[in-house]
């Protein structure tokens, strides 16, 4: 009888069978460690690849001269740093490289595609992190700061803030309980957000704002230049423009901590501009060359005049916009030259924060030609060719930013045009029939008040501007 496993008689070929599975068995270990051992060969040639690869690169970064070319100069009281284009040296030394991914894959539950919270749309903005608790304490506290100090809300007033559907609620919250807080009304209206700016809102907005003491604007589709503005103006009610206001901007625009010292600054960089004899010039790194004229004595005179009228038909001086930007006292129909827009402009809403500067020439106040020719720039283009009016082109007004809270480019153009040191133009002559006005922000201008400069390249170098930016913590790397 065979065994039905080895196929020999099952009887006395048991130590045949135990032969057999020995060898199997010897085999294994045999082929076991010769695996092993491959492995430790291969481990042993990377080691001494990785050992030679070093010392090739030390070698070689040895002989290589290392002494460094930039540049120190004295330039006006400015110490300024060079570096050179060039790497210290020459090719890469050594590269790293890490592969990401998005998707369904193993790893923290936060960092998969599923949680990433992506915001699509001109009227949604990510400058912050958007859950419900930001900040929530600072926010609290600017937002009282904005209620008892900028606006001066008295007990029992009526304070209507207005907010479309792509406002913050945050803020809109705060400023409410800040202004309870007081003793006064807060009446919130909330409406869909306009297509564009400057469009009429729904006609409660418009009787509830023209019923009230104070009014603020929360609504990313701002109405600044439309009818129901001119109708409170007229009746003097205070408005204060705070459009796109998310907690962040509220949090270091207004920042109780240096919002006075602010207003210092601001007014000494208006003192000096309105006591401009000729004129202006700025310029820019990226091309901006513009020259443009002031209002002789005598107008200068007359417009204080009606200034000064115009705010005493107002309960309180303490609408406007938000802190942190001024005016050039620029004849309109003087501005020539180059300008160039290297930080943001809005609208057009597809545009905001640019990526690539946009150049255009300017004549007689007119913008005659937007000489640029990527996508950014042939939608500002198309935009304004849209409205088929000439008085899109007209150059409305020049500003200044100065707010410390703003050091860089959110795409939110109520704090951009803010940015520490920026010029500002406004574009288009808005009217609540023609709603073309758009703004574009020059970064690291340099500005001349006849003949004097005043800022170089986005550094204050007048004496006294010099000190208060110091005291803003903004320029504390000027020696």
């Amino acid at each position: 009888m065979k065994c039905p496993k080895c196929q020999f008689d099952n009887h006395g070929n048991e130590g045949f069978r135990l032969t057999i599975s020995y060898k199997k068995k010897y085999n294994l270990i045999v082929k076991k460690l010769q695996r092993e051992e491959k492995m430790e060969t291969k481990a042993k040639l990377v080691s001494i690849v990785l050992l030679l690869s070093f010392l090739i690169m030390t070698l070689s970064c040895s002989q290589q001269k290392t002494e460094w070319k930039g540049t120190i100069q004295a330039d006006d009281g400015l110490t300024i740093v060079k570096n050179p284009k060039e790497s210290l040296y020459g090719e890469d030394v050594i590269t790293s490289e890490e592969d990401l991914t998005l998707g369904e894959v193993e790893g923290r539950e936060e960092y998969k595609s599923s949680q990433i919270k992506s915001s699509v749309g001109w009227n949604i903005f990510g400058t912050e992190r958007q859950y419900p608790t930001y900040k929530w304490m600072e926010l609290a506290r600017s937002a009282d700061y904005l209620c008892r100090k900028v606006l001066e809300i008295q007990p029992d007033e009526n304070i209507v803030i207005y907010a479309d559907t792509a406002t913050d609620p945050r803020v809109v919250q705060a400023t409410s309980a800040a202004i309870s807080a007081i003793g006064a009304h807060a009446v919130v209206v909330w409406y869909e957000t306009r297509g564009d700016i400057d469009l009429p809102p729904p006609e409660p907005v418009e009787a509830a704002v023209l019923a009230s003491d104070v009014v603020i604007e929360f609504a990313a589709a701002y109405l600044v230049h439309s009818a129901m503005w001119a109708k409170a103006r007229e009746k003097g009610i205070p408005m204060k423009c705070l459009t796109g206001m998310n907690v962040d901007m509220m949090v270091r625009c207004i920042n109780p901590d240096n919002y006075e010292k602010m207003e210092e600054f601001g007014r000494a960089y208006n003192e000096i501009l309105r006591n401009a004899q000729s004129g202006y010039r700025v310029t820019s790194p990226a091309g901006t060359d513009i020259t443009f004229k002031t209002f002789s004595a005598d107008e200068r005179e007359r417009r204080l005049v009606r200034s000064r009228a115009r705010a005493g038909t107002q309960r309180k001086s303490r609408g406007g916009m938000l802190g942190g930007q001024g005016m050039f006292a620029v004849v309109s129909s003087t501005v020539n030259g180059t300008i160039v827009f290297d930080g943001a402009i809005w609208p057009p809403s597809e545009v905001g924060a640019i990526k690539e500067p946009i150049e255009m020439k300017v004549k007689e106040g007119v913008v005659t030609e937007v000489v640029s020719d990527h996508p950014e720039a042939r939608v500002l283009k198309n935009w304004l060719a849209h409205f088929h009016d000439p008085r899109a082109y007209n150059i409305i007004h020049i500003s200044t930013g100065y707010n410390p809270g703003v050091k860089r480019i959110t795409g939110d153009i109520v704090e951009d045009e803010r940015v520490f040191g920026c010029v500002e133009i406004g574009i288009g002559m808005a009217s609540s029939e023609l709603p073309c006005h758009t703004d574009g922000i020059i970064l690291n201008p340099s500005v001349w008040v006849d003949d004097k400069l005043i800022e170089k390249e986005g550094i204050f170098v007048e004496p006294r501007l010099k000190k208060l930016a110091e005291e803003l913590g903004m320029q504390l790397w000027i020696k």
